[in-house]
């Protein structure tokens, strides 16, 4: 009985083995020579990511650490020439050369050009990405306090984007009136293979320094990534918007103060991943009217990111409104510097 035992344990422990070998299929060779075998999760923003079963957590390594890469799975593939390679494999063929293959293809890159990948077999949860930060300020003189948050969602497939956010400020302070601004914004990206975008969105604005009770805005654009590399990315896109207006009522305004009108869009972005822990976003957004003679718009933003372990970060930033032709009694430039403390998934 004591002899079947042993035989029966030993039988587990040899198939326990052998799944937990079948499963870590992939292998990296770093450039100081170390060897991670493990679950490649992907490539982005310039970061390696890799599940061993020796960590609780998941390994992340800087892209230009890595000198060899063997992995027999699949991936969905994205060149810095904006090219994309769906169902490929990738092998490095000597240290900073990598094969991507698949049933139609075949390329010999450097590993340099490569802008970022992902398994094909991903569920659903591993396609999420989420951020959120809040942050305080306090200053003695008439009790001025600031709050802030946001909160950020996004889901990426082959070729979709979708993402949603929401930012909220509030100040107050004694002896005078509370200042609130909340912005959100639900967007879908669809990106072809040659690096050309398609994007559809709605962007809501609440601003009591521009007595703006509600801007929603509906825009279609097309664009083009200038840049597309592992460590920062740069578009440009143009279209059009339809801008609804709702503005707060006030003896100077009432009546007469809903606006509704139809825009162009141009714009820009530029996105920089890598430069040490600090990270970088900008956008910039120009709305000539269309319908109405004369009127400019423009939004910007630029956010600045530092790394903390644990998918921990420090943030701030500057957002801008400018309107060439303001409601009487409201600011024709409205701008907020935040900072804040944040985590991402």
């Amino acid at each position: 009985m004591r002899q079947f035992r042993r035989y029966l344990i030993a039988g587990i422990f040899i198939l326990l083995s052998v799944q937990h070998l079948h499963a870590q299929t992939d292998t990296l060779v770093l450039v100081n020579s170390d060897v991670i075998v493990g679950q490649i999760q992907g490539l982005n923003r310039n970061v390696l990511t890799v599940s061993t079963p020796y960590s609780d957590s998941d390994f992340k390594i800087s892209w230009e650490k890595v000198r060899e890469l063997y992995s027999p799975r699949l991936y969905t593939v994205t060149f810095s020439d904006r090219t994309l390679m769906t169902s490929a494999t990738l092998q490095t063929i000597m240290p900073g050369l990598i094969k991507a293959d698949n049933v139609y293809t075949s390329r010999e890159e450097p590993m340099s050009s490569i802008v970022n990948f992902r398994p094909v077999y991903e569920d659903f949860w591993s396609k999420l990405s989420a951020s959120a930060d809040v942050g305080y300020s306090l200053t003695k003189a008439n009790n001025l306090q600031q709050y802030n948050g946001s909160i950020k969602l996004g889901y990426k497939s082959n070729h979709w984007t979708l993402s949603s956010g929401y930012r909220q400020v509030t100040s107050s302070q004694d002896e005078v009136e509370a200042v609130r601004r909340v912005e959100a914004a639900i967007e879908g990206d669809y990106t072809f293979e040659n690096g050309i975008f398609f994007r559809s969105g709605v962007n809501f604005l609440s601003n009591s320094e521009q007595r703006l009770f509600l801007r929603t805005i509906g825009n279609v654009s097309t664009g083009y990534y200038v840049i597309r590399r592992s460590t920062w990315h740069w578009n440009a896109f143009i279209g059009v918007a339809l801008n609804n207006e709702d503005y707060e009522e006030d003896s100077e305004t009432e009546g007469s103060s809903d606006r509704n009108s139809l825009e162009a869009i141009i714009g820009t972005s530029l996105d920089m991943f890598d430069i040490g822990d600090f990270g970088l976003a900008t956008t910039f957004n120009w709305y000539p009217s269309i319908t109405e003679s004369g009127r400019n718009r423009i939004d910007y933003r630029i956010d600045i990111t530092y790394d903390l372990p644990l998918n921990f970060y420090l943030k701030g930033g500057l957002t801008l409104n400018y309107d060439s032709d303001p409601i009487p009694g409201a600011s024709d430039t409205d701008y907020v510097i935040l900072t804040g403390f944040g985590w991402e998934l």
